[in-house]
């Protein structure tokens, strides 16, 4: 099979492709067991037509770039780790990562959307007495229409969305761009490079969830989209559909949709102040303020939720929590990296339980000891197991 990085005039181009091929590949058959049986170009092949494989084999260049020393580094032959440092051709890092991820989604596409291109029925025969008439110059040879090109379908996905296939973690998405249609990614532009998850790209390639009038699609918008109009309220059917199209049911270990229904219905009822405190620091992107507030449902429970962000004495605390998010990066929308930041600033922005009490000083017991009643009321304050949960500063 060629390769899928064509040849081309630019020496720095070239010059990934060559390394791609040999040094490479070559660490990535020592390392990979499906791999080292297979010969160097069946192997390049063999890495560049599976998403799934080509995945594995950035992973583990990222996790081990100590492998990678001698055939990945600059002009001084450093070793080359990060996307905007320099490689010895003069391209970035982050070239030929983009290179790599064209080349396969390219590949990819023409094996999914051009199979049945190669096995079209023969055109039927003209009628007998047709044949004859052309045959004696009675009758005009039809006109023979050029046959469509054998690429044509993927040629055209390809050139629609090439200028944004960029970065490693995209190679995992390449089965699910390419149900999308040319005109759904020109729609999207470089929204495309928001979306990382396989359910937000099908419900946006679905008919109809791209508006024709200039509205963002559902998950593209911000999170005042949820709220009823003129109230600081969750209308929750769009909620809903947001649950849906993000698929959070994935929250949710052996759920079913009464379950997700019942959760959606409880976040709806969170409280407007609570609300008005979160959407701030949250409220630009629909996908992270829902995928928040599912995930703390998920974290606390239906209780403590109700607790914690229904209950209109904890307005302060949503406000704590707020600057909480406010000081934290925001998570890339990808659901496993939202979750891990999410429950992290949920765990440490809320402490509960008994407080560990403090040792005395000698000057304390010295008081205590001349105010014993001071010392019974202390004494049963230490006893109390009903330490509320609080907003910790």
């Amino acid at each position: 099979m060629a390769s899928a990085i064509n040849k081309v005039t630019d020496p720095g181009i070239e010059a990934i492709r060559n390394a791609l091929e040999r040094p490479v590949i070559e660490v990535f058959r020592r390392e990979i067991a499906a791999l080292k049986t297979l010969p160097r170009a069946a192997a390049y092949d063999a890495v560049m037509n599976d998403p799934k494989m080509l995945d594995q084999c950035f992973r583990l260049f990222r996790a081990r770039p100590d492998l990678f020393e001698d055939v990945v580094f600059d002009a001084q032959r450093q070793p080359v780790t990060t996307d905007d440092s320099h490689l010895s051709c003069g391209r970035t890092l982050g070239d030929a990562v983009a290179l790599v991820v064209r080349a396969s989604a390219r590949r990819y596409f023409r094996a999914k959307l051009d199979f049945r291109s190669r096995f079209k029925a023969p055109a039927p025969k003209k009628p007998l007495l047709f044949r004859l008439a052309v045959a004696v110059g009675l009758a005009k040879p039809p006109v023979v229409k050029p046959p469509p090109k054998q690429h044509a379908r993927s040629d055209a996905l390809y050139r629609a969305i090439s200028d944004y296939l960029k970065f490693d973690w995209q190679v995992q998405l390449i089965p699910h761009y390419t149900p999308m249609s040319p005109a759904i990614v020109s729609d999207l532009g470089l929204r495309l490079l928001e979306i990382r998850e396989a359910a937000e790209l099908q419900a946006l390639a679905a008919p109809g969830n791209v508006p024709k009038d200039g509205r963002p699609p559902l998950l593209l918008d911000d999170a005042r989209r949820l709220m009823i109009q003129g109230r600081d309220t969750i209308d929750p059917e769009i909620l809903w559909r947001v649950v849906q199209q993000m698929d959070l049911a994935r929250l949710f270990p052996k759920s079913d949709s009464n379950q997700i229904r019942r959760a959606v219905a409880q976040v709806s009822a969170t409280h407007s102040d609570v609300l008005r405190a979160l959407l701030p620091v949250l409220g630009g992107d629909i996908r992270r303020f829902t995928a928040f507030m599912m995930i703390a449902y998920t974290t606390f429970g239906e209780q403590r939720f109700k607790q914690e962000f229904c209950n209109e004495c904890q307005v302060y605390a949503a406000r704590k929590l707020a600057e909480r998010l406010g000081a934290t990066p925001a998570p890339p929308p990808c659901l496993e990296d939202m979750k891990a930041a999410y429950q992290r600033i949920l765990g440490t922005a809320y402490t509960g339980g008994v407080e560990t009490p403090q040792p005395i000083s000698s000057g304390e017991k010295t008081l205590l000891n001349g105010h014993p009643e001071l010392a019974k009321a202390l004494d049963a304050l230490g006893k109390s197991k009903a330490a509320p949960f609080s907003i910790s500063r």
